[in-house]
């Protein structure tokens, strides 16, 4: 798992009101007046028991705590981050949260110090956190708490609010046509709130998004070019509706990527016109079932599983599209493509010329070649690629063999991540 540590953000210090509460509970003491926090700041709560009671409530006004999450069971990988809050009796509290998983549990240590209430608490996490909401993480538990010279154990408690997401890896946990659903998105390093285009990847039958990103690395290749990605999970052995697909009970796979795309424009400032899509096998009949149904993606490569129903595909406008697919694939024959080079050229009005590309042989030893075919005849808004892997079997290019040699050769002449966002990151919907 890649994860990073929070970093402070741009802007934070500059004050906005956002209604933020802030109140502190003392005996014969008027609460604060509403704190000062820009919009979307994450939001922290801090309370401890004992006579008077302590509460501490609000947006950060500078600094960042990153909730962060696991590629492999989706659960809150790291609680991490420093950030400072007007303090209960004035001036300014400071919270700090080191804590991470260690084996079943999360793990480490939370503190805060709010001078102008003479309060300091510090406190153990051995387990305990709980997962109350969407981006929320609470924890309860016994904690060392210090004011007014003197020092007891009390009960206390946290509560972050990550409203601003930081760079590293999100679970997105919903429900959807009576199903607990499941996605992984990785957010780059220099992700700072402002639009991000966004790719999606649909792994293939039996696989999760943490193999997916195992095998392919896509998460680890966003990472560092700017770009969101996103792998949902689907349900059962594979997407529906597609060759391979869970048949029952109806999961309405399509309404579940509509979801997606809705969470990652609202939540984490995806940009609504670079949503792109791809996938594998199973995942790659898929993404050619988004190019023909969902309107909202503005480009698609569909690798080693092409368009397996060109009758029941009426996508109403030109498609960008990128496909690849190995001549020595066991799984799904490389017959299939043809049927759908067809389609994808016919609905985008590329006419039949077609040009060859011989890509060099950069790693001889993979017993693979490349081989480009572009349709030079395609309109600006819908170009048709194929690349065609001689020798290439079911594995994704430049990625680790799923089940080493059986599924066939898996080239090194072209990385297929670098290939699709060097692809669908020239189009945008108008």
């Amino acid at each position: 798992m890649n994860s990073h540590p929070p970093r402070s953000r741009r802007g934070l210090t500059t004050a906005v009101l956002v209604g933020a509460t802030l109140s502190a509970v003392h005996t014969g003491t008027a609460h604060a007046a509403p704190s000062a926090a820009p919009p979307g700041a994450d939001r922290v709560t801090v309370t401890a028991a004992g006579s008077p009671a302590y509460t501490l409530s609000g947006g950060l006004s500078s600094g960042a705590v990153a909730v962060l999450d696991n590629v492999a069971s989706y659960e809150t990988d790291k609680i991490q981050g420093t950030g400072t809050l007007p303090g209960s009796g004035g001036g300014t509290a400071t919270v700090s949260f080191k804590i991470a998983r260690d084996g079943f549990a999360l793990k480490g240590e939370f503190s805060l110090q709010d001078p102008g209430a003479g309060v300091e608490i510090s406190a153990k996490v051995d387990g305990g956190v709980t997962l109350p909401g969407e981006a929320t993480v609470r924890w309860e538990g016994n904690g060392t708490v210090r004011r007014g010279g003197g020092s007891s154990s009390q009960k206390v408690a946290f509560t972050v609010e990550d409203r601003h997401p930081d760079p590293g890896d999100h679970a997105i946990r919903i429900t959807h046509a009576g199903q607990a659903r499941n996605a992984i998105l990785r957010l780059p390093d220099d992700y700072d709130g402002t639009p991000r285009p966004a790719l999606f990847h649909f792994p293939g039958l039996l696989e999760t998004p943490g193999l997916a990103e195992y095998y392919g690395r896509m998460a680890d290749y966003a990472q560092t070019r700017g770009f969101i990605q996103i792998t949902p999970e689907h349900y059962g052995v594979g997407w529906q509706g597609v060759m391979g697909g869970t048949p029952s009970p109806d999961l309405d796979d399509p309404g579940f990527v509509n979801r997606l795309q809705d969470i990652l424009v609202q939540r984490f400032n995806a940009d609504p016109k670079r949503l792109y899509a791809s996938g594998m096998s199973n995942g790659g009949f898929f993404t050619s079932k988004m190019a023909c149904d969902n309107d909202r993606f503005a480009a698609y490569v569909p690798v080693s599983g092409q368009l397996n129903d060109p009758a029941a595909c009426h996508p109403g406008r030109h498609v960008p599209i990128v496909l690849m697919h190995g001549d020595g694939d066991p799984l799904v024959p490389y017959s299939t493509v043809q049927p759908a080079l067809d389609f994808w050229t016919r609905n985008n009005g590329c006419g039949t010329r077609s040009t060859a590309t011989n890509l060099p042989d950069i790693a001889p030893d993979d017993n693979t070649t490349v081989v480009r075919h572009d349709y030079p005849d395609c309109p600006a808004d819908g170009p048709v690629t194929l690349y065609e892997i001689k020798g290439g079997g079911h594995n994704w290019p430049g990625g680790t063999p799923f089940l080493g040699p059986f599924l066939g050769g898996t080239t090194y002449d072209i990385s297929a991540n670098a290939v699709i966002w060097d692809f669908v990151s020239r189009y945008r919907l108008p």
